[in-house]
């Protein structure tokens, strides 16, 4: 009679469940992340079910039949059943608001893989911050030294034509005209920031337009470049616009209506130091500005502004105390709309920088 072997039976046994509990923990860890019914409010710390879809170097990649997409651009909204996904290639554009229902004056945070702790509250009501005073601008002969740079490490990113309500399959989303793309809302938002007395200086780089795997190395090259030849500035404002597409190929378009013009919605975005960047001083300085500027959007252009989100990666906010990232619109909103919003947007930091 074959004798049996408990011990290598019992080894198999407790591997299986071991297996078992992983496989189970994985699949909770998905379903939390892509859940459906993502769009509804959340505070600081609680993880909405959406991230800001970041550019990473090292998966890069076109999305397929959309080539004006990139892989990492796609904001999976809702989970979408078998055989749902339309076979047609046009895709409809639909309005959204992402302004969470913030109150006037009301300051919401995002966090989406941070974890860091904010306290909106005790910021709102702290010194600006030091590092961003504006005691006078000192002169050069007579032009003042510029205080605020802008650039676009994705300028190529662009938008739906004007009126669209559908877009078709392998239509580009991005262009090289910067008539057309994020250059072209950067010098609105330039121009209010110099006509506001804030010496601002707008550069049209096209930093994704070669390579786009290297945009970011490109941008930081070039902010270093700009603090190097002007150590006055202490902002940098980079400038992107976002881009939403649910699984089905809808494209959403984060807008609303400010004093009667349809206005992109804007969302402000702060990197921390807790993917290893040597930026201790982030919310001291970075996101001590975002705030008072988030308490200024929602008090004066209510709607406009989505949550502050709050990342792990830093986004070489490390660079200047006043650097902010702003994702201005969606691909599925109109330039037109994008250039309100960055009109907006200038007033409101010149607001901020000039009441410092």
């Amino acid at each position: 009679m074959r004798r049996i072997n408990y011990p290598i039976i019992y080894r198999v046994f407790m591997c299986s469940v071991a297996l078992t509990v992983i496989f189970a923990a994985i699949s909770i860890k998905l379903s939390y992340y892509f859940a459906p019914g993502t769009l509804e409010s959340s505070v600081l710390g609680v993880y909405s079910g959406f991230t800001l879809p970041v550019t990473l170097r090292e998966d890069e990649e076109m999305e397929p039949g959309r080539e004006g997409l990139l892989k990492n651009e796609i904001f999976i909204t809702e989970e979408i059943k078998k055989g749902d996904k339309s076979s047609s290639s046009v895709y409809p554009i639909t309005e959204i608001d992402m302004s969470s229902g913030a109150a006037v004056g009301e300051v919401l945070i995002r966090d989406s893989d941070s974890e860091q702790s904010v306290d909106v509250k005790k910021l709102l009501s702290s010194p600006y911050p030091a590092a961003l005073r504006n005691d006078g601008i000192s002169q050069i002969s007579t032009k003042p030294q510029p205080l605020v740079l802008i650039l676009h490490t994705h300028a190529t990113e662009s938008f739906a034509e004007e009126g669209a309500a559908t877009y078709s399959e392998g239509a580009s989303f991005r262009n090289t005209d910067t008539s057309k793309n994020m250059v072209a809302v950067g010098a609105v938002m330039a121009q209010i920031l110099n006509e506001r007395g804030i010496p601002t200086l707008h550069c049209e780089t096209l930093h994704d337009a070669e390579d786009y795997n290297a945009s970011y190395d490109n941008s930081l090259a070039t902010v270093k470049k700009y603090l190097k030849e002007y150590p006055s500035i202490k902002y940098v404002f980079d400038l992107h616009r976002d881009a939403m597409i649910r699984e089905s190929g809808e494209a959403l378009k984060p807008v609303c209506d400010i004093n009667g013009q349809k206005t992109a919605q804007v969302m402000t975005l702060v990197g921390t130091d807790a993917g290893g960047a040597d930026h201790s001083l982030w919310q001291e300085n970075n996101m001590n500005l975002a705030v008072k500027l988030q308490h200024k959007l929602t008090s004066d252009y209510n709607g406009m502004a989505r949550p502050i989100n709050l990342r792990k990666l830093s986004f070489h906010q490390q660079y200047a105390p006043g650097s902010l990232l702003f994702e201005i619109g969606s691909c599925a909103n109109t330039l037109e709309e994008a250039k309100n919003a960055a009109e907006n947007l200038g007033n409101a930091i010149a607001d901020v920088i000039n009441n410092s």
